[in-house]
């Protein structure tokens, strides 16, 4: 995984996209799994995300 970005707690700057929400965020590294994603409330909102739905995310390093 590349350094740049690389922030707190081994955090990764990056700008994910989900459906048409854009936003920049942080990825985390995570016990269950390489990295966790968090996913705005407003996003969830605007893009009809429930938990348990299975999204397809863009993200790209900043």
């Amino acid at each position: 995984m590349p350094r740049k970005g690389t922030r707190g707690f081994g955090s990764i700057k990056v700008r994910a996209k989900i459906g048409k929400s854009v936003w920049d965020t942080s990825l985390f590294p995570s016990k269950e799994g390489p990295y966790l994603l968090a996913i705005k409330k407003s996003v969830r909102f605007d893009e009809g995300i429930e938990a348990g739905d299975v999204v397809k995310i863009s993200c790209v390093f900043i």
